[in-house]
C-alpha cells in the first residue's frame, strides 16, 4: 500500500511539473485585443461590443444581451489565421438561446487587392466595419439558425498597418480601454 501511495504521489508531482502553470493562455498568438481593451462597432445589424477578459476569453454584448466566451487558441494557421475562435458547435442546454460564432485574429496580406477580396469574401452574412489602419469588425446575423457571427481582425499589408482601407467607416468603430 505504501508503494502504491508513493507511486501516486510521484505521478501527481510529475503532472504538476509538466502541467502546472501552463494554460491555453500561453499559446495565444496573433490576437487583436490586449488587456483592458474594448472595441465597439455599429453596422446594419446593430451594435456589437467586444471586451478583453483574459488571453482566451472575450465578452460580447449586443441587443441588451451579454456573454463571456472561452475561445480556442489556434496552434496552426487556418485559412491563414492564428488567433482565437469559437465555432459554437451546438446550442448546449438551451436550444432557444442565440449561438455566437466568433473569431479574432491578425490577418496579413501581400497587397491591397487581397484586402479588398477579404472584405468581399464574407459579405453575404457579414457587414464589415473598418478603420483606415485596418481594425475590422464583421457583425452578422443568421436568423434561421438563431446565430450571430462576429469577426474581429487587424488587417496588415506586408506586416504593416495600412493607412487607408477601401470602404473604411472609422465613425462606426471605436477601440478604447
Amino acid at each position: 500500500m505504501r508503494t502504491q501511495c508513493s507511486i501516486l504521489i510521484a505521478l501527481l508531482g510529475l503532472n504538476c511539473v509538466t502541467g502546472c502553470g501552463r494554460s491555453d493562455d500561453s499559446i495565444v498568438k496573433e490576437v487583436v485585443l490586449s488587456e483592458g481593451q474594448v472595441v465597439e462597432a455599429t453596422n446594419q445589424n446593430g451594435t456589437i461590443r467586444i471586451s478583453y477578459v483574459s488571453p482566451t476569453k472575450r465578452k460580447y454584448q449586443w441587443d441588451g444581451k451579454s456573454r463571456v466566451i472561452k475561445m480556442i487558441a489556434r496552434e496552426e494557421p487556418f485559412q491563414g489565421k492564428l488567433g482565437l475562435y469559437e465555432p459554437a458547435n451546438s446550442w448546449g442546454l438551451n436550444p432557444f438561446d442565440v449561438r455566437l460564432v466568433v473569431q479574432e485574429a491578425v490577418r496579413n496580406f501581400d497587397d491591397e487587392a487581397e484586402v479588398r477580396a477579404a472584405l468581399i469574401e464574407g459579405s453575404a452574412i457579414m457587414d464589415w466595419v473598418c478603420t483606415n489602419d485596418g481594425l475590422v469588425v464583421g457583425f452578422g446575423r443568421i436568423s434561421s439558425r438563431k446565430q450571430i457571427n462576429v469577426d474581429l481582425f487587424q488587417f496588415l499589408v506586408r506586416g504593416q498597418k495600412p493607412t487607408g482601407l477601401p470602404g473604411a467607416r472609422p465613425d462606426h468603430i471605436r477601440l478604447g480601454r
